[in-house]
């Protein structure tokens, strides 16, 4: 028996309970990571627009001369 008076069981809960909590924070940080990653995706497509934007403001105002 541990000197604290932790028996078995108390230690399988622990540890039962330190795995879901381990598991949550991964699952998290696979969340983050992934909305990490659309981050760069959101600002290409708006850079993207800007430049076809600019592109047809151009080829519009081209014509009139």
């Amino acid at each position: 028996m541990a000197e604290d008076g932790r028996n078995a069981e108390v230690i399988r809960a622990e540890l039962s309970s330190e795995r879901r909590q381990l598991t949550d924070a991964l699952a998290d940080l696979r969340e983050d990571v992934n909305s990490a990653r659309r981050i760069p995706m959101i600002i290409g497509g708006a850079l993207l627009a800007g430049v076809a934007a600019f592109a047809a403001f151009k080829a519009v105002h081209g014509r009139g001369d």
